[in-house]
């Protein structure tokens, strides 16, 4: 228990802040919303801006990161793509929007992302060389590619859904 404190107590406050942030959002998901596609590609292109930061920032440019990376996204978006079938969606083509059903998904991708990068920082401050371990760099590329791309696939599915919906009005 100690440890738990202790670790907790040492977070940085931004940390706790971004994990607000994110619960924010997470918790809006689980409610129906009618949004913009503009509003949609947020969150998919936030995760791939912090997953390619955080792998150049940390690893560099390595060949064997890239490939854990890119493998995980090909997956992720196999997922995501799977996840958007079975989203029931209502569209209003001329004002571009997207009426989506509450959903416990992004909430629960976001729980693990927070999770995982949150686990590997604790292990990083109390052994730095763990970085250097091939374990941990594909647990966080790997993690990260895999959510990268599931956020993208569903996006991905999404559109097709959208394109091929018939338009309806929803303005009130």
């Amino acid at each position: 228990m100690q440890f738990v404190l202790e670790t907790v107590s040492r977070t940085p406050l931004w940390v706790w802040v971004l994990l607000a942030f994110l619960l924010f959002i997470g918790i809006r998901t689980l409610k129906p919303a009618t949004v913009s596609f503009a509003r949609l590609a947020i969150l998919p292109i936030v995760f791939l801006a912090w997953g390619l930061s955080g792998f150049f920032t940390s690893y560099g440019v390595q060949l064997l990161g890239a490939g854990v990376w890119i493998a995980a996204v090909v997956i992720g978006v196999g997922l995501g793509l799977l996840a958007a079938r079975s989203i029931e969606i209502h569209v209003d083509k001329t004002r571009r929007l997207i009426r989506l059903p509450g959903g416990t998904l992004t909430l629960a991708l976001i729980l693990i992302i927070f999770a995982t990068k949150y686990t590997l920082g604790v292990l990083a401050s109390m052994r730095p060389t763990i970085t250097a371990e091939l374990l941990y760099m594909a647990t966080d590329v790997g993690v990260s590619g895999w959510l990268t791309g599931i956020f993208a696939g569903r996006l991905l599915g999404l559109w097709r859904k959208y394109q091929a919906a018939p338009h309806e009005n929803l303005a009130a």
